[in-house]
């Protein structure tokens, strides 16, 4: 054996691991996440000249990454994959034959226009060494180590400008708005935001277009910051319906997100006066370009906003509907009599599960005896991480928010708990483990962009990173990904 250094690399690694016919990029990727880094990455910035109620931003613009191509046409078939994942959930979706009509090709695949992919961040290591695997093994370690993929973009005025020198525009928003102006002329159509509730519509003004309540917001200001044509909440959507006689001469990037307060407490009533009424909702599936819409009376399978129900469908993890979609059928009757957990010998996992984890290159075995943490989140509905639950499966207190979380939220997603790499900055000595934000659109659903990203560093200190979240706070330091 040798010592193979490449970035953080240092354990002894064989060669033939690293290079031969069975080597398997996941186990590089792994070794990388694993590995602690040092690495000079400048000094933060304040940002406090972008518009909006988050303000100020934390940037790193001496610390930039580049995805080697191999990375990238991996996401590009990953995100592929993901929009044919959406064909049973838009067929469950579908109330009206009009439905989605300007998202499906012309053979009714789905068109997710745009897509954020949140995965481990990279480290330098891996993409350094990524250029000796092929596509294939790339996209299957990519896969393990994806949280979420979400149609629905937001912040866009923060993605296009936080990177931004003043000299020229980011890759983001280059991609970002040549894609609006290439669905423009394909449609022959301008293309405007809809919030369907007002605590969305605030919510959004704020933080998006950094405007109070009370100040006004021009169609001149939206596409300045965000690129859209205009920006309907549900009341002014309403009146330009009327006066328009019911005609919609807009595309629609809805969104149709619940405000925080239910993400929080899912039994809190929101009024939606636009989904909840079948001619609106008609018009609004009609125009939209976005796959997110549901009535509020819908049924839960058929429901398809803030989904995650792609990621079994994609092997990205196990839907689960109760307990017995982990636990052997055996082993959760034991539990429900009141028995403890260690009392019980092995197999305590359904075989479904054991299927999934051995998929993710994960011992079963670990599973059960806590070694490897799970997380679970809410199959729909929800974004970020509000409703996520994190534990191992011998924590009772895990196991019952669980099946509690269940009641009130509906099925979960089940993936085991992912490592983030850790790099310390050599400018302050400041210690941080991020995750990678990256974006990708198309058009027509074949000639898909790469459309860059962010790194998101959370320092070690803080308590989002303690307690397992990179969700973006005033903590958050970003760094740009091209």
């Amino acid at each position: 054996m040798r010592s193979i250094e490449n970035g953080a690399i240092h354990q002894k690694i064989r060669v033939s691991e690293l290079l031969g016919p069975n080597i398997k990029a996941k186990r590089l990727l792994d070794i990388n996440v694993a590995e602690k880094q040092t690495a000079q990455l400048g000094n933060v910035v304040v940002r406090t000249d972008i518009k909006s109620s988050l303000s100020p931003f934390l940037v790193l613009p001496e610390y930039r990454t580049q995805y080697p191509e191999v990375v990238t046409q991996a996401l590009v078939n990953l995100y592929a994959e993901y929009n044919r994942a959406f064909n049973p959930l838009v067929k469950a979706n579908r109330e009206w034959d009009t439905d989605y009509q300007f998202c499906m090709t012309s053979n009714e695949t789905p068109i997710n226009r745009w897509v954020q992919i949140d995965m481990v961040g990279l480290p330098d290591g891996f993409m350094k060494t990524a250029t000796n695997f092929n596509e294939e093994d790339v996209r299957e370690a990519l896969r393990k180590r994806i949280f979420e993929i979400e149609n629905s973009l937001a912040m866009y005025q923060i993605l296009e400008n936080l990177f931004s020198n003043g000299q020229q525009d980011t890759l983001f928003k280059r991609q970002f708005r040549a894609s609006l102006d290439a669905l423009r002329e394909r449609y022959g159509k301008p293309i405007a935001l809809l919030a369907v509730t007002d605590q969305k519509y605030q919510a959004m003004k704020e933080s998006e277009f950094g405007k109070s309540a009370e100040e006004t917001l021009v169609d001149a200001e939206v596409m300045e910051l965000s690129g859209f044509d205009r920006f309907f909440g549900p009341e002014e959507f309403k009146k330009y319906l009327e006066e328009n006689r019911g005609k919609c001469d807009y595309l629609l990037y809805v969104r149709s997100s619940d405000p925080v307060a239910k993400l929080k407490k899912p039994d809190t009533v929101v009024e939606n006066p636009l989904l909840e009424n079948p001619d609106m909702r008609r018009i609004i599936k009609k125009h939209a370009i976005t796959f997110n819409i549901d009535a509020p009376s819908m049924d839960y399978v058929r429901r398809i906003n803030d989904t995650k129900a792609y990621m079994p469908i994609m092997g990205m993890g196990i839907e689960v509907c109760s307990d017995t979609d982990i636990l052997s059928t055996e082993f959760a009757a034991h539990l429900s009599g009141g028995k403890p957990y260690a009392s019980y010998g092995k197999n305590r996992l359904s075989p479904e599960f054991v299927k999934y984890l051995r998929s993710q290159g994960i011992d079963p075995a670990k599973v059960e005896s806590g070694e490897t943490a799970l997380r679970a989140k809410p199959m729909k509905g929800a974004y970020g991480g509000y409703g996520h639950l994190r534990g191992v499966l011998g924590n009772t207190v895990f196991r019952k928010e669980l099946r509690q979380s269940l009641r009130s939220r509906g099925h979960y997603v089940m993936q085991p708990e992912m490592q983030t790499p850790i790099i310390t900055n050599e400018s302050d000595g400041i210690a941080y483990t991020y995750i990678d934000r990256v974006f990708l659109s198309t058009i027509n659903g074949t000639n898909y962009r790469f459309m860059g990203g962010c790194r998101s560093l959370m320092p070690l200190d803080s308590s989002e990173a303690k307690n397992g979240r990179n969700h973006g706070s005033k903590h958050t330091v970003y760094a740009e990904i091209s």
